[in-house]
């Protein structure tokens, strides 16, 4: 069955909710083909509805599902996608599949990975994002998606749904918005605790600006279960960290970092970084601080994402004349005389990742000109520069 290559294991033993409410097959489905909302369907109605079913039988016949393009493209590319990674982990699982019905149904549901985003309450404005998953973002452009809850009548009403299923699930995602300033991670923390299921897996994509929330210490919780992992999201150090994911306070991020590996060192801890124009051509810089200031080591993990949306950011606006420089550069770093072996490699598959991205991107001049609209814009309502928080950026952008 793995041989296959568009078989996934997640639409068997995953639920993933937008803060909107809208069903993905995983938190990097084609966002603008949902399989239901948690809204308007109960997660039992949702589970068995035309497209989950639709979904199933495609990958049973090895046919491509138009919401799993990302994971397509990224092993077009090169890299491990999510769909292989999830396969693996979750090999133990793919029997089943075996239970599906013809139709593309399943008898019951049998969740062991879950991933709602509970709200999309956010104190970041990340240029990567929008409103969908930013409250801070929709105040900015003064939307009306600031979702407080992400399903049922309210989150009370979707949580009753899936709490059954937190006695038997293994692995919990926790993201957002940012899942550290919203109450139900808390109430699904203080459960699992309460019935000693604290070996379970549990992951976060989370800024890291705070670590207590309503007079809770997160750390406090984490101390009681053995297996959590901090996917910390990250995209440069300092002035060019602070641009590109608004609202960072270095110097309190890079303490709480410290903290949480002096605090709980069982923690596993790595920095996220979506890898954009802005970051791409100093990643060596940026990687080299991680290293100096112990921010990751032998125990930890760099995951280097390259940006999809918004194309504007993209490296299809950067000219070929320095993309061709910033590739020279990336295919030179080697990080073996400071990490062990298997981060070395790990970095070196991510760098490969990008490297192939950024050869098979291609200049497009309109997008290069929206994007120096962008940060006008941008630097205009947020009192940023761009010029002098990426001087080696200065030259070109100054040519569009």
């Amino acid at each position: 069955m793995q041989q296959n290559k568009t078989f996934c294991i997640l639409p068997w033993i995953h639920l993933y909710a937008n803060p909107d409410g809208n069903v993905l097959p995983c938190c990097i489905g084609d966002y603008r083909m949902p399989l239901g909302n948690v809204r308007q369907e109960t997660v039992e109605e949702l589970w068995n509805n035309d497209e989950f079913k639709s979904m199933r039988k495609n990958m049973l016949a090895g046919k491509e599902c138009k919401q799993c393009s990302a994971c397509y493209s990224t092993e077009a590319a090169g890299g491990q996608s999510f769909r292989q990674s999830s396969n693996k982990a979750y090999a133990e699982f793919i029997s089943l599949t075996d239970s599906t019905n013809s139709d593309g149904s399943l008898g019951s549901i049998d969740l062991k990975y879950l991933d709602i985003r509970w709200s999309n309450i956010c104190n970041f404005k990340c240029k990567g994002c929008s409103g969908t998953y930013s409250s801070s973002w929709a105040k900015e452009e003064r939307r009306n998606d600031i979702f407080i809850f992400s399903g049922g009548k309210d989150n009370d009403a979707l949580y009753e749904q899936i709490r059954p299923f937190l006695s038997t699930v293994k692995e919990i995602y926790f993201a957002g918005g940012e899942p550290l300033l919203m109450d139900k991670h808390y109430e699904i923390l203080e459960y699992l605790i309460s019935t000693g299921n604290t070996d379970i897996k549990i992951r976060y994509n989370t800024n890291l600006s705070k670590l207590e929330y309503k007079g809770i210490s997160v750390i406090k919780l984490w101390k009681q279960f053995t297996n959590v992992h901090l996917g910390i999201s990250l995209d440069h150090y300092g002035l060019r960290g602070e641009y590109i994911r608004e609202g960072t306070d270095w110097k309190i991020l890079e303490n709480n970092i410290k903290l949480v590996r002096q605090k709980c060192p069982h923690v596993h801890t790595g920095i996220a970084s979506v890898v954009s124009v802005f970051n791409v051509s100093t990643l060596p810089e940026f990687v080299d601080y991680l290293i100096s200031k112990k921010l990751v080591d032998n125990n930890t993990y760099v995951s280097l994402y390259p940006i999809i949306n918004p194309d504007y950011y993209s490296f299809d606006v950067i000219p070929d004349n320095i993309k061709e420089k910033i590739i020279n550069n990336l295919s030179n770093l080697d990080y073996n005389s400071q990490l062990n072996n298997q981060l070395n490699n790990q970095l070196n598959e991510q760098l490969g990742v990008i490297i192939e991205k950024l050869k098979s991107s291609k200049y497009n001049i309109k997008l290069s000109q929206e994007f120096k609209e962008k940060v006008i814009y941008y630097d205009k309502i947020r009192s940023t520069n761009f010029n002098k928080t990426f001087p080696e950026l200065q030259e070109w952008y100054e040519k569009i």
